[in-house]
């Protein structure tokens, strides 16, 4: 297997199990560990690394090396205020092309999978697919340079509301919200949308703040050989 095609396949893997929490935050990412568990050479693994940091899942400190992100209050809002600016760009475009139906079908079915989450309480894929919403409309605008932004932020948020996944538990018209955001864009009331918008984002991260679980800030770092 060619050596970017190995590195792309090592990338994934590892992007996926810090996603998934198999790699909490915290998490030591040593390149000789890893080639190990991944049976390749250091190169892949080091060029996963690299990437891995750039989008903002890893983090190299001097004389300490990589390590998984920890995201902190700050880190949160800070992603909030990136995603809805990058978000209300996409659609001011969408708008003034109008939506197209394949985007409005996507977002029909993400609402329906947030709404079927919710109800088995599976916060996990509430998370899941709350973000994918909001993927589909930055996607849609058709900008490669945005949705490579967003794409990173995504991943980044998910890794934060993985740890905070409980707040969920808070957020009782989280159906609704989306339901409002569907309904304003495909009538392309422009106004209404980025009132509701940014609503939406503020109650993120009222809920954000107000219920931070214990566990999230206690999470030590594991090896990285633990975990599937």
């Amino acid at each position: 297997m060619p050596k970017r095609t190995l590195a792309a396949v090592v990338t994934s893997q590892i992007r996926e199990r810090i996603l998934s929490g198999g790699f909490p935050p915290g998490t030591p990412m040593n390149e000789v560990e890893l080639a190990t568990r991944f049976k390749t050479s250091r190169g892949p693994v080091r060029e996963a690394l690299h990437r891995l940091v750039q989008e903002g899942l890893l983090v190299g400190t001097p004389h300490k090396g990589i390590s998984v992100r920890v995201l902190t209050p700050d880190d949160l809002d800070d992603l909030y205020f990136a995603r809805a600016a990058i978000e209300r760009a996409a659609l001011v475009r969408l708008i003034r092309r109008g939506a197209p139906a394949a985007l409005i079908a996507n977002l029909e079915q993400a609402v329906k999978q947030l709404a079927l989450a919710v109800e088995h309480e599976d916060w996990l894929q509430v998370s899941a697919a709350d973000l994918r919403f909001h993927v589909h409309i930055v996607e849609a605008a058709g900008s490669e340079r945005l949705s490579l932004m967003y794409g990173s932020l995504a991943a980044q948020s998910r890794l934060g509301l993985n740890l905070l996944v409980g707040t969920y538990k808070g957020r009782q018209d989280l159906v609704g919200e989306h339901e409002r955001l569907l309904s304003l864009l495909a009538s392309g009331d422009r106004a209404g949308l980025f009132r509701t918008l940014e609503a939406h984002f503020g109650d993120a991260l009222d809920t954000l703040r107000h219920h931070r679980e214990p566990t999230a800030d206690a999470a030590e770092p594991t090896d990285p050989r633990e975990g599937t």
